[in-house]
C-alpha cells in the first residue's frame, strides 16, 4: 500500500483529520505558496526573459515541496548531463519540454501564490474578528459594526454562540485549505513530472551529439596525421636526400685531398638527427590515428600493433569493419591496455578478445600481470571510460591485487544514437 496523502486523509473520519497533522501540513504549505507567490512577482518582473530558468528551480522546489502533503518522491524531467558537457548544459535545457513545462508551473505557482494569498488573509481576518467578538462580549455590551450597516451588540450572555460558529470555521478552513493545497501539488506535479518519451527522445538526442563529435574529432585526427605524413614527413625524406647529395660531393673532395673530417662528422651528426626526426615523426602519426586502422580496420591494425608491442600479445580477433569511432576507440583500449602492462605490471602476455553480438562490440583484454590498476587513478583508464560512455557504452576494470586485470568495454555499433537493449541492462 502507497504512502497516505492529503487526498487520503480528506477521505477518513473528519476527527481523525482534523485532530492529527494534516491540517498544521497543509497551513505550512500554503504559506510557503504564498511566500513563493510574493517573491516570484518581483523576481519575474525584473528578469521576465529568465522564466525558463526560473522554471527549472521553481521545478526542483515543487517536486520536494509535494513530498509534505504525502506525495512520493518524483524524478526530474531533465536529462542528466556529466561534467564534461556543462558547456551545451543552457541549450540541451532549451530544448526540452520539461524546461517550459516548468515555466508555465512558475506562473502557476505566480497565481496560485497571490490567491492563497487572499485565502490566508481573509481566514486570518475572520479569525480575528471572532476572537475580538468573543472578548468584547466577554467584557461588557458592546456595539460592533461587521461591515457596511451591519451591526451587532454583544454581551456577557449573548457572546458564546461564536465558539460553536468558531469550531464550525476553523473545521471548514481546514477543510478548505486541504483542498486547495492539495489541488495545487497535483497541478504542479503534472507540469514537473518527467516524460518518459522525451527522456528516451533527449537521451538518443544527446548521445548522437556525442558521437558526432567523437567523429569529426577523429576526423580531425585522420587529417594531422595525413599533413604530417605528407607534409613534413616529405621535407624531412627530402632533407636526408639533401645530406646524401652532401655526401657525395665530400667523398668529391676527400679523392681530390681535401680535409673533409670536420665536415664529415657534422654532416653525420645531421643525418642521425633526421633520422631520429623521421622515427619520431613515425611514431608520432601512428600514435595520433595509425594509417592501417583506416584503411585496414581493427584486426590489421591489431595485428601491425603486435608486430611492435613490448609484451607478447595474443589476439582473438574476429570481426570486420565497424564505424570509424568504435574502431578507435577499441584500438585504444588495447593500445593502452599493454602501456599498462609495460609500465606498471610484471605482465608478459596481453589477450584480446572481440566479438559482435546483438549490436554490440565486446572487448576483452587481459594480462597476466600483478593487478592493482585503479580506474580512476590515471587518466588513461578515465579518458577510456569517457570514450565509452561518450558513444553509448559501458567500460569497467577488474584487477584484484596479485591480477589477472582485465579491462572490460561495450560498444553499440549503432550510428543513430539508440542505445541497444542489451547495453542499456547491463
Amino acid at each position: 500500500m502507497g504512502a497516505e496523502t492529503v487526498w487520503h486523509a480528506m477521505m477518513r473520519a473528519p476527527w481523525r483529520f482534523l485532530l492529527g497533522r494534516w491540517p498544521w501540513r497543509v497551513l505550512l504549505y500554503l504559506v510557503a505558496s504564498a511566500v513563493i507567490g510574493v517573491l516570484l512577482l518581483p523576481v519575474l518582473i525584473v528578469s521576465v526573459l529568465l522564466v525558463p530558468l526560473w522554471g527549472i528551480v521553481i521545478g526542483a522546489i515543487e517536486r520536494r515541496r509535494t513530498r509534505w502533503l504525502g506525495f512520493p518522491a518524483q524524478a526530474s524531467g531533465h536529462v542528466p548531463l556529466a561534467r564534461e558537457q556543462r558547456h551545451i548544459w543552457l541549450a540541451v535545457r532549451m530544448s526540452e519540454g520539461a524546461t517550459w513545462r516548468e515555466a508555465a508551473a512558475v506562473l502557476v505557482d505566480l497565481l496560485i501564490g497571490w490567491v492563497v494569498l487572499a485565502v490566508l488573509f481573509f481566514e486570518g481576518l475572520g479569525a480575528v474578528l471572532l476572537v475580538y467578538i468573543a472578548v468584547s462580549g466577554a467584557r461588557g455590551p458592546t456595539r460592533i459594526n461587521l461591515f457596511g450597516d451591519a451591526w451587532v451588540v454583544v454581551a456577557p450572555d449573548t457572546w458564546w454562540p461564536v465558539v460553536p460558529i468558531g469550531l464550525i470555521a476553523v473545521c471548514a478552513i481546514a477543510y478548505v485549505n486541504a483542498v486547495l493545497a492539495a489541488g495545487q501539488a497535483s497541478l504542479l506535479r503534472g507540469l514537473c513530472s518527467p516524460r518518459q518519451h522525451e527522456l528516451v527522445r533527449n537521451m538518443e538526442r544527446l548521445i548522437q551529439s556525442r558521437v558526432t563529435l567523437v567523429e569529426a574529432f577523429e576526423t580531425e585526427r585522420r587529417r594531422i596525421e595525413r599533413d604530417l605524413h605528407d607534409g613534413v614527413q616529405q621535407e624531412l625524406v627530402t632533407l636526408a636526400a639533401r645530406l646524401g647529395l652532401v655526401s657525395l660531393e665530400l667523398d668529391d673532395l676527400e679523392a681530390r685531398g681535401a680535409d673533409t673530417l670536420p665536415a664529415r662528422e657534422a654532416l653525420e651528426a645531421a643525418q642521425s638527427q633526421a633520422e631520429q626526426a623521421m622515427g619520431t615523426l613515425r611514431d608520432t602519426v601512428r600514435g595520433i590515428h595509425p594509417v592501417v586502422l583506416t584503411d585496414h580496420g581493427l584486426r590489421a591494425a591489431l595485428d601491425e600493433l603486435a608486430d611492435r608491442a613490448p609484451v607478447a600479445l595474443r589476439l582473438e580477433v574476429d570481426v570486420g569493419r565497424l564505424p570509424v569511432a568504435v574502431e578507435t576507440a577499441a584500438y585504444y583500449l588495447v593500445t593502452e591496455a599493454i602501456s599498462n602492462a609495460a609500465k606498471h605490471s610484471v605482465a608478459t602476455r596481453v589477450t584480446v578478445q572481440a566479438r559482435v553480438e546483438l549490436g554490440l562490440l565486446s572487448m576483452v583484454v587481459t594480462d597476466d600481470g600483478h593487478g592493482g590498476a585503479d580506474a580512476n587513478g590515471g587518466t588513461g583508464l578515465r579518458g577510456l571510460r569517457e570514450r565509452a560512455e561518450t558513444l553509448g557504452g559501458r567500460f569497467a576494470v577488474v584487477s584484484p591485487a596479485g591480477g589477472p586485470t582485465t579491462l572490460h568495454m561495450m560498444l553499440p555499433l549503432l550510428t543513430d544514437g539508440t542505445v541497444p537493449n542489451a547495453i542499456a541492462a547491463r
